[in-house]
């Protein structure tokens, strides 16, 4: 059967949509999306993510402005649209096609883990109890966040395939050295949640050798 040329989500997405602005807004309160920075997505029906639009202020999104994206291609479903899907959006679909089970994915800029990151390393966490908030069974676990290396416009698009190989099982998230952390989840919030953890522990805990 055809696809719809003009998909509109399901009311079950368009509750995920509304909490995702939500997301969206937090982050930029925060002081984590000034200005048109960032960018956030959700899985939809039919093979398609609903992705943010490039250019806009992430406090004033609304769940109208989200622009079907085919995860198998990387092409906007719906042309006539005068707003174009962020321009990260290569990783966004790297994610979708490399973790199945994630509906969400919010990318931010908060600022420790900006800092951490800058060197190109891996962010490694050892004895702290906000492991748990990311997956480690207990504090005595070494959590090793990846960190790769953010890159030019020209290369992003590359990523819609490459993502999959920076992904580490069970880690909720990827982090671009010295610009922000993409991290995924089952709902827009699991993924915000997962992206608070990890900023609370660049914040309080020492770095790793």
């Amino acid at each position: 059967m055809e696809k719809n040329p003009f998909p509109y989500p399901s009311s079950l997405q368009s509750v995920y949509l509304r909490e995702l602005v939500r997301c969206a807004k937090s982050c930029y309160d925060r002081g984590w999306s000034f200005g048109t920075a960032g960018n956030f997505s959700l899985r939809g029906d039919d093979g398609i993510a609903w992705q943010s639009p490039s250019g806009l202020n992430k406090g004033d999104l609304n769940p109208d402005l989200f622009i079907p994206v085919e995860i198998a291609t990387g092409e906007v479903v719906t042309p006539l649209k005068t707003l174009r899907p962020s321009l990260e959006m290569p990783v966004h679909i790297g994610i979708y096609r490399a973790v199945p089970g994630a509906l969400s994915v919010v990318h931010t800029h908060p600022q420790e883990i900006v800092k951490r990151s800058r060197s190109g390393k891996d962010l490694v966490f050892h004895g702290e109890e906000m492991q748990k908030a990311l997956g480690c069974k207990d504090h005595l676990e070494t959590l090793r966040v990846p960190v790769v290396v953010n890159p030019t416009p020209e290369q992003m698009p590359s990523l819609m395939s490459d993502t999959a190989r920076y992904v580490v099982p069970g880690v909720p998230m990827v982090v671009l050295a010295g610009h922000g952390v993409y991290a995924w989840g089952k709902s827009p919030m699991e993924a915000l949640c997962f992206v608070e953890a990890l900023e609370f522990l660049c914040q309080t805990s020492p770095e790793q050798p």
